[in-house]
C-alpha cells in the first residue's frame, strides 16, 4: 500500500513538472505614458481650484469606442456644503491617458466643480452623465478616486456592499484580478461603500448599469518628475488598460 501511494505521489509531481510554465504577459506601459500623466496633472493643478470660464463647463467628456466608462469626478477641487474640498490629484490624468491609449470613453472635471458630483445629484455633471450612459450603454462604469496615502490598502472597491455591480460579479472579479496581477495586492471592499450620500456609483447602478467606486491609494497616482512612485502609477495604468481590454459584453 505504501508503495502504491509513493508511486501516485511521484506521478503527480512528475505531471506538474511536465506542464509548461506560462510566460508572463509583456508590459504595455512605457515611460512616455507616465510622463504624459505628469504633464496632464500640471494642467489640472493650474485649473483645479479655478471656476470654469463663462460659457464653459467645469467638466469634459471624451468619446471612445469601448463599452466601459471611466469617471474622475474629483479630478479637480469641488464645493461640498459650501466648502471647497481638495481634488483627488492624478485621477483625471489617469483617465485621460486611458482615453488616449485605448479610446475608452471618459468623463472628468477640469475646473472647480460648483457642486460635488459624488455627493449631490442636482448638478450639471450628473445631468450629462445620465445622457452619456443612455447613449453609449456601457457594460460597466468605474468611478476613480484617490485615497489618503496613509490608508493600509492599495485599493478599496466601493460596491454598496455588493449591490452596485448588479448581477455582474464576473466584472468585479476581473477588476480585482487585473489590479492584483499588476501589484495592487492589498485590496479592501467597502471601506468607502459608495452607499452614503448621492454618489456616482449609486446614481449609475440605479439606472441599471454596473458601477464600482475605485478608491486608489494616492501613492499609485502621485508620480512627479524623477519620483519613485512613477512605477506605481505605471502599474495602475497597466492594470486598468488590461481590465478595459477585457470588457467585451
Amino acid at each position: 500500500m505504501r508503495l502504491y501511494f509513493t508511486i501516485l505521489i511521484t506521478l503527480y509531481y512528475l505531471g506538474l513538472q511536465a506542464q509548461p510554465n506560462p510566460l508572463p504577459p509583456k508590459a504595455r506601459v512605457v515611460p512616455d505614458n507616465v510622463d504624459s500623466i505628469i504633464r496632464f496633472e500640471k494642467k489640472f493643478s493650474e485649473n483645479g481650484s479655478t471656476p470654469a470660464p463663462v460659457n464653459t463647463k467645469s467638466f469634459e467628456f471624451k468619446t471612445g469606442n469601448k463599452k466601459i466608462l471611466f469617471i474622475a469626478g474629483h479630478a479637480t477641487a469641488h464645493i461640498r456644503e459650501g466648502k471647497i474640498k481638495p481634488a483627488d490629484a492624478g485621477t483625471g490624468s489617469i483617465v485621460i491617458e486611458l482615453n488616449k491609449l485605448l479610446k475608452v470613453p471618459v468623463l472628468y472635471t477640469s475646473f472647480l466643480s460648483p457642486s460635488d458630483p459624488n455627493f449631490e445629484d442636482q448638478n450639471e455633471f450628473k445631468d450629462s452623465l445620465a445622457k452619456i450612459i443612455a447613449k453609449i450603454k456601457p457594460v460597466i462604469v468605474i468611478d476613480l478616486h484617490g485615497s489618503n496615502s496613509f490608508r493600509p490598502y492599495d485599493v478599496d472597491f466601493g460596491t454598496m456592499n455588493g449591490k452596485s455591480y448588479l448581477n455582474r460579479k464576473d466584472l468585479f472579479n476581473a477588476l480585482k484580478m487585473a489590479l492584483k496581477n499588476e501589484g495592487l495586492i492589498n485590496q479592501s471592499q467597502d471601506f468607502f461603500s459608495a452607499e452614503q450620500n448621492q454618489t456616482i456609483t449609486k446614481f449609475v447602478s440605479r439606472k441599471g448599469i454596473p458601477c464600482i467606486q475605485l478608491e486608489v491609494n494616492s501613492n499609485y497616482i502621485s508620480a512627479k518628475d524623477g519620483d519613485l512612485f512613477g512605477q506605481k502609477t505605471a502599474q495602475l495604468l497597466q492594470a486598468l488598460m488590461r481590465f478595459a481590454d477585457s470588457i467585451t459584453k
